[in-house]
């Protein structure tokens, strides 16, 4: 089964080499594709990942003007043909095995994402708490607007079967910080499950969000789909409604794969 990583990057020379490495040491299966996608970079991003790919074919690079993390991924996931599509954080806060474990997931359900609000989940460098009360208020304003069910749509580690991801890429509206909400509210929209699993998350030096502004920016930009979301269903009333893309899955092993504690991974599979 194919799958393709699609890893956004902005000016990330100090830590796509890193990624880029550890992915390919351990994700070592020719039908494993990194596809990384390059939003306007003015760095030495693009030569490090050139230099990847010269060593590796399973390394390619799109290069796009500034269209934002999101912008970048619907790009790229519209280059895809494979079975499973997912994206992962440039920084490599999600180890390699946490990445397969989603796709692994995703094969039997519409898709998978990584959660680090899950009870199982493990964080070996607590996050700031700024940044976790942030989390936590736009996680309740997500369930209590969009009545999504996760407890973390942030996360920056997610994979979809690929007939679900093409058929989502039409619906999305959000090329911004609410990408990752539009994509899980299109998928629910096509009838297809998601299932949150708990992962191993490494909060890495180098972020850009900015708990405090972030969050204002990210609450009013929530509001704003909200009421997009509100203005197209009544506009789409007296429509039929789209046929609704049934997902067979696996209920038991999928169950069995969410449930496995990272906590008893986390030392034979920490982060290189």
């Amino acid at each position: 089964m194919r799958l393709d990583i699609v890893i956004p990057a902005h000016n990330e020379e100090r830590r796509i080499g890193r990624t880029l490495q550890s992915y390919r040491r351990v994700l070592t299966d020719r039908d494993v594709r990194f596809l990384v996608a390059l939003d306007q970079c003015t760095d030495r991003t693009a030569a490090i990942v050139r230099h990847h790919a010269r060593r590796d074919p399973r390394v390619r690079a799109f290069s796009y003007p500034k269209l934002g993390k999101g912008g970048v991924i619907i790009e790229t996931f519209g280059r895809s043909d494979a079975d499973l599509v997912g994206f992962v954080d440039a920084d490599c806060a999600t180890p390699p095995r946490e990445l397969l474990r989603l796709a692994r997931v995703a094969s039997r359900a519409g898709g998978a994402i990584a959660s680090r609000r899950h009870p199982a989940s493990v964080l070996p460098v607590r996050r700031p708490l700024r940044r976790r009360v942030a989390s936590a208020g736009f996680a309740g304003g997500v369930r209590a607007l969009m009545r999504l069910p996760y407890a973390d749509t942030q996360c920056g580690a997610k994979v979809l079967r690929g007939d679900v991801a093409r058929a989502a890429l039409p619906r999305l509206t959000a090329r911004g910080l609410l990408f990752d909400v539009d994509l899980l509210l299109a998928v629910r929209d096509l009838g297809c499950e998601v299932v949150e699993v708990p992962t191993i998350w490494v909060d890495r030096d180098g972020s850009r969000i900015d708990a405090v502004a972030d969050s204002r920016r990210m609450g009013g930009a929530l509001l704003a789909l909200w009421l997009r979301r509100r203005m197209g269903r009544r506009r789409m009333g007296r429509r039929a409604a789209p046929a609704s893309h049934a997902v067979a899955a696996g209920a038991a092993e999928v169950a069995a794969e969410v449930l496995e504690a990272p906590a008893a991974r986390e030392a034979a599979h920490a982060p290189g």
